[in-house]
């Protein structure tokens, strides 16, 4: 039977990333956390990013605290994180660190393989150290509707795929979101939910020639200096599926043109 663990959620740690690229990382690590199973999670967030690690003595005795040192190589395109969990109870502090060859491949990481980290952090397959405050230190299946029958951004909260050149789309509690191409690009997305539980999921931002993967590189960069915001129309099939259309930059010809693309898009487990 899998154990369940309470966990009080910190955020993101560092002094090398700006404000967006820690809200990202902070968000995703979040959602992710929230949809494990076995885990109780509480945002325990002050701001997207934190300039140095929580104070061990302000952490809780009934909790395990969770937060990611994020630190860049020097001369090096790579990435080093570092999760902490502290036990205050049993006044340890466990730690983990992993190296990535882009900040991308930071988004790229499963849930599957963050609960497998934390996992091994409360159990004692990691690096570990006697605590002293002194020193710095769920895929459930679920609604998408609420009990009065209507759509909400909390119940559609989670990791979801399902396009052809999407790695995944992230939707957060409270009408934000992000989705990242496989291309390494990402996006910055709102999501507005209609009175007859149509979701509209809309573009946030700037566009980006990598957007628009189907077309040229050269078509694309041309076309994503006045390209409208992508929108998507999305409706119910399933607690876990949503249909709809995209609305988009598409192919025609040598050109391109505003056309309207089919998508699915599944809960990812």
């Amino acid at each position: 039977m899998a154990q369940n663990y309470s966990i009080e959620y910190y955020g993101v740690v560092s002094e090398q990333i700006d404000s967006n690229m820690a809200r990202m990382t902070s968000d995703l690590y979040y959602t992710q956390l929230s949809e494990i199973s076995s885990f109780s999670v509480e945002d325990k967030r002050t701001s997207p990013l934190l300039s140095k690690a929580p104070d061990n003595s302000s952490l809780s005795d009934s909790s395990l605290s969770f937060y990611t040192l994020i630190t860049k190589e020097e001369n090096s395109d790579r990435w080093q994180t570092t999760f902490f969990v502290i036990d205050r109870k049993n006044k340890q502090q466990h730690s983990k660190q992993k190296t990535y060859d882009s900040f991308y491949k930071i988004l790229m990481e499963s849930k599957n393989v963050l609960k497998e980290t934390i996992r091994q952090l409360v159990e004692g397959d990691a690096q570990t150290i006697a605590l002293s405050d002194s020193a710095p230190s769920m895929q459930v299946a679920k609604s998408v509707q609420s009990e009065g029958g209507l759509v909400s951004t909390e119940s559609l909260s989670g990791t979801w795929t399902g396009e052809e050149n999407i790695d995944k789309i992230v939707i957060l509690r409270g009408g934000r979101g992000f989705a990242i191409f496989k291309n390494g690009a990402s996006m910055n997305i709102t999501v507005e939910i209609s009175g007859d539980n149509l979701i509209k999921i809309i573009q946030k931002g700037r566009s980006n020639a990598s957007f628009y993967p189907e077309l040229p590189r050269s078509t694309a960069l041309n076309a994503a200096i006045s390209a409208p915001p992508i929108e998507w129309t999305l409706s119910i099939v399933d607690a876990n599926t949503l249909s709809g259309s995209k609305k988009t930059l598409v192919p025609d010809g040598e050109d391109f043109k505003i056309g309207n693309v089919k998508v699915s898009w599944k809960r990812s487990e």
